[in-house]
């Protein structure tokens, strides 16, 4: 399955070369150009149907907001879905290959998958999901990175409406969008007041919370390294909340401190690692999870993960 619109269409230049390679290896595939995510829904049940028929790889071409989406419509169908899933990556931010040293050259990662299925040797890499589910109405969801609220959520709604993202895509620099608009963010983006609670402890208020996050894995943003120790295989979710500094001088310092791996010396900046997470914001706030707007909503969420297999 492809993403046509992942890198502004180089996706689909790079499938052609992979295309080449499984003809090549006389490997038997079919292929699906996705058009829009309810196309890929409705691609996702058939495949899921003939699954259960024959034994077939499911190979996810795209960047991490495809990843998302074919997940999402995998595990909302079938939510013990179990079947190890190939991963390339051919996106802009690819954090989530960053995290688990992944080769962004597709076809690197192709030669990879191949060698790993064919000789049946190693066994596929066990991953943490995020779950987030809405406090109010019980639906759940699925993040493979991260699911932010504020300055990030700012940032991915600016990247993905903004012509410099296309253009920059085209020129092979797309990991660079989301730095470019962060010093615009930096002075746009107001704070929000928050509530959150981590299992076993008090809840806790935040009334001039600036960006959180909970996340899989340390990357966010195309290679910002904000939670360093946070472990993909753990079976815990952890969680970051910067509160807004008081001046340009202090908003300086905790930029250099992200950049030297030591945000957590900070006063502004908090940390959970739980298995179980919740957060509630009391007003309307953007939000994004794996690059992909949520829109602005008042969020009540509850945080849990479960494992899923991955070639990759």
């Amino acid at each position: 399955m492809i993403n046509p619109v992942a890198k502004s269409g180089k996706s689909v230049e790079n499938w052609e070369l992979l295309k080449d390679e499984l003809i090549s290896e006389s490997i038997d595939f079919d292929f699906y150009i996705s058009k829009d995510q309810h196309d890929l829904e409705r691609w996702i049940k058939r495949f899921l149907k003939r699954q259960e028929e024959q034994s077939i790889q499911l190979v996810i071409m795209g960047g991490d907001g495809t990843l998302n989406l074919t997940i999402n419509a995998i595990l909302e169908r079938n939510s013990e879905y179990h079947q190890p899933i190939a991963y390339i990556p051919d996106g802009s931010g690819n954090d989530f290959a960053r995290a688990h040293g992944i080769s962004v050259d597709p076809m690197a990662s192709l030669q990879r998958i191949l060698k790993k299925t064919k000789q049946n040797i190693e066994k596929p890499l066990t991953i943490d999901l995020g779950i987030y589910e809405n406090i109010k109405d019980h639906k759940r969801k699925y993040f493979v990175n991260n699911l932010g609220v504020g300055f990030d959520a700012m940032v991915v709604s600016m990247t993905n409406h903004s012509l410099a993202k296309v253009w920059l895509n085209k020129m092979g620099w797309g990991s660079l969008a989301y730095p470019l608009l962060i010093l615009k963010v930096l002075t746009e983006q107001d704070s929000f007041a928050v509530t959150v609670k981590g299992e076993g402890r008090l809840a806790d208020f935040y009334e001039n919370a600036y960006l959180m996050t909970v996340s899989n894995h340390p990357y966010f943003g195309g290679g910002v390294k904000i939670m360093p120790d946070a472990d993909p295989h753990d079976g815990k979710l952890d969680l970051i909340i910067i509160e807004k500094p008081k001046n340009k001088i202090r908003l300086l310092k905790i930029v250099k401190a992200l950049l030297k791996n030591k945000l957590y010396d900070q006063p502004e900046v908090h940390r959970y690692t739980n298995k179980k997470l919740e957060f509630q914001t009391h007003r309307l706030e953007l939000a994004q999870a794996d690059g992909e707007e949520l829109g602005a909503h008042i969020y009540n969420y509850r945080f849990t993960s479960k494992t899923l297999d991955f070639w990759l």
